[in-house]
């Protein structure tokens, strides 16, 4: 049994124009197209579709639907891509040996970082409503993972709701709201509300984190940076701000931000613990290692990364996750063949990797 605990998604047009409420509707987001055949969004008068300033400046449409030159890199069929055609993402899913798999979005990966949380709520329970439906298509093999926008505080406790009555498996948020840590005092409701249905909490790799996104014109730097940080922020904010101690339900995984940095952080952080400069017994009520060694804290892990190994005798193999990011084009193919042979892995890891560790986070 092979269980990818972080596959994806291609978000079209159709699921906004179909789902959105009115009057949210008018304001849904819509696909531009460039001469060159580059799919890209536009919402709330907002796009990451900008003239290239040097060579290497952020490519546009990579989160849109494949068109023109995007179409080849991502070595999958458009239905598959955007699940318009099941049957093709099963025969995908049988391709790379993977049994069941939950699913991310792509475009919205960012939705907390937009401005006006009331239409990225609108947009969220169109998503939800249209992922819930579609997987009810192959109920065994495809599980949806939720969105909520935390910038609307009037309505993020009801759709956390929703997303659990909808069958939905958790829910996706970034590791900062735009400005704001997630531990923020406006977001507790919304721990709260997960915590009382039960509903798991994905902090996903986002491109947005303030002072960094615009920091490099190059893409490069930019990936490299822009990518952990986010993910470094929300495990802090996680560890180091009381939230497990007060919401003793909830369980965490963090998602395509790597694991290799987590034994030094979390040893910075045990050791900033133990120092009473820096009054940590105020915030937490133990060291942050008892939390992280708790069985509520996870990482996806793609399965080819070579110190593996190593980082599941130093993190604990009960905490990582296998994670395909398909049909992203930056992801590697047959990962979860290769994960099955390596030679520096136990039997036994290999299946807390495989299936029983995602098993434990999504309660399946």
């Amino acid at each position: 049994m092979i269980i990818d605990g972080d596959g994806h998604l291609f978000e079209t047009e159709e699921i906004f124009e179909k789902y959105m409420e009115p009057p949210l509707r008018n304001y849904r987001p819509r696909l531009v197209a460039d001469d060159e055949g580059h799919n890209f969004w536009v919402v709330d008068g907002l796009t990451r579709y900008r003239r290239p300033t040097v060579r290497g400046a952020f490519v546009p449409g990579t989160a849109a639907p494949a068109g023109g030159r995007l179409a080849g890199p991502r070595r999958a069929s458009a239905g598959s891509q955007t699940l318009s055609s099941i049957k093709e993402r099963l025969k995908d899913l049988d391709k790379e040996e993977i049994d069941i798999q939950f699913l991310y979005p792509s475009f919205l990966l960012h939705v907390n970082s937009w401005e006006d949380g009331i239409l990225a709520n609108g947009v969220c329970r169109a998503y939800n409503t249209w992922l819930a439906k579609v997987c009810q298509e192959a109920p065994d093999r495809l599980k949806g993972v939720g969105l909520v926008s935390l910038r609307d505080p009037d309505g993020f406790g009801r759709e956390v709701s929703r997303i659990k009555e909808l069958g939905l498996a958790a829910v996706m948020i970034s590791g900062t709201i735009g400005s704001n840590r997630l531990d923020h005092p406006d977001h507790e409701p919304f721990f709260a509300e997960a915590n009382r249905v039960g509903l798991p909490i994905a902090v996903h790799f986002s491109l947005e984190f303030p002072g960094v996104s615009e920091l490099f014109p190059d893409f490069f730097p930019h990936r490299v940076l822009a990518g952990i940080f986010p993910i470094m922020a929300g495990f802090t904010s996680v560890i180091c701000s009381g939230l497990m101690d007060r919401f003793p339900n909830l369980r965490f995984a963090f998602l395509e931000g790597g694991f290799n940095w987590v034994p030094a952080y979390l040893e910075r952080m045990d050791d900033h613990f133990e120092n009473p400069r820096y009054n940590a017994r105020h915030l937490i009520h133990h060291p942050p290692s008892e939390y992280f060694h708790s069985g509520r804290i996870f990482f996806g892990c793609e399965g080819n990364e070579p110190f593996l190994g190593r980082a599941a005798e130093e993190i604990g193999e009960d905490k990582l996750i296998y994670s395909s990011d398909y049909p992203h084009a930056d992801r590697a193919e047959g990962t979860a063949r290769f994960l099955r042979e390596r030679s520096d892995l136990s039997d036994s890891t290999k299946k807390k990797i495989m299936a029983e560790n995602a098993r434990r986070f999504y309660g399946v």
